[in-house]
This record gives structure tokens, C-alpha cells and sequence, in this order.
């Protein structure tokens, strides 16, 4: 009878633990965000800090997708690189010259790119939206070692 009592416990310890875990994912999360807590990218030209891209930000730009041959195989769709740039800077500041770095504090990785190649239309450089929530630099041609997780700051003129 102890056991059985025990797993009864048990049981309803777990169904209360997840209970809580849905109802903070499906219900509690939106209600206590605010935008401190938002994902969102620094972006900076010239050392200059700009208005901070959003989500919501990025989800308004047109999304371009291909299929992700050199990583998981699966379709990587998001807005291009250079459209992400445009929402904060001027065309009139970049040049060909003009180096880019996509870096993410929280994977600590970071790519250097000239505008001459984001900012040419036959690359696909997008920036992916990831299923956390945030988004990766990447393009059909990056290999996987070489993508940006979790992008946090995008440095224009460095």
C-alpha cells in the first residue's frame, strides 16, 4: 500500500510540474515580457549606437528561404541581410568597402563581411529565424562553423 501511495505522489507531483510549465510557456511568459527582456540586435555605424532591431522589426521585411544543404537539411527562411541594415542605416553610408561583423554574446561567435558582398542582391545572406526565438546569419554557402547563432549586435564600419 506504501507504494502505491508513493507513485500516486509521484504522479502527481509531475502532473503538477508540467501543469506549470505549459501554463508558464502558453500564458504567463507574454504577460510579464517586457522590452528589456525582448530578443533584439544592437546595430552600430561607426562605433554610433542606433535604435535597436526588434522582432517585430523582422518580421515586417520580405522573407527569403533555401534549403540548407551544408547544415540540418531543412529550409532556413528569414529576411536578407542587407534589408536588416537598411531598416537603421542610411545607403548613403556604405560603401563596397564598408565592413559588417555579426557577432552573438551568447555563442560568442562572430563573421566580418564587406557590404560589396551583403548588400549584392545575388547573395542570400538572411538572417534565419531560429525556433528559440532569435536568428542566425547565414547564407546557402556558409558553412555551418561559420554561421552566427543567436545574433546579438551587428557592427557597421568596423
Amino acid at each position: 500500500m506504501t507504494n502505491k501511495r508513493v507513485l500516486v505522489a509521484v504522479a502527481v507531483v509531475i502532473a503538477v510540474m508540467i501543469l506549470s510549465v505549459a501554463l508558464w510557456e502558453l500564458v504567463l511568459r507574454d504577460m510579464f515580457a517586457d522590452e528589456s527582456t525582448e530578443y533584439s540586435i544592437s546595430i552600430s555605424c561607426e562605433g554610433a549606437d542606433l535604435e535597436r532591431i526588434r522582432m517585430f522589426d523582422l518580421e515586417g521585411l520580405p522573407e527569403h528561404s533555401y534549403e540548407d544543404v551544408l547544415g540540418s537539411g531543412t529550409n532556413d527562411s528569414g529576411p536578407l541581410v542587407r534589408d536588416v541594415i537598411l531598416l537603421r542605416i542610411d545607403p548613403s553610408e556604405l560603401s563596397n568597402d564598408t565592413m559588417i561583423r555579426f557577432e552573438s554574446s551568447l555563442t560568442l561567435q562572430k563573421r566580418t563581411l564587406s557590404w560589396a558582398d551583403l548588400g549584392n542582391e545575388s547573395n542570400l545572406y538572411i538572417l534565419d529565424f531560429t525556433k528559440r526565438g532569435t536568428v542566425k546569419f547565414t547564407s546557402p554557402d556558409t558553412p555551418k562553423n561559420q554561421r552566427v547563432k543567436d545574433v546579438t549586435d551587428i557592427r557597421v564600419g568596423v
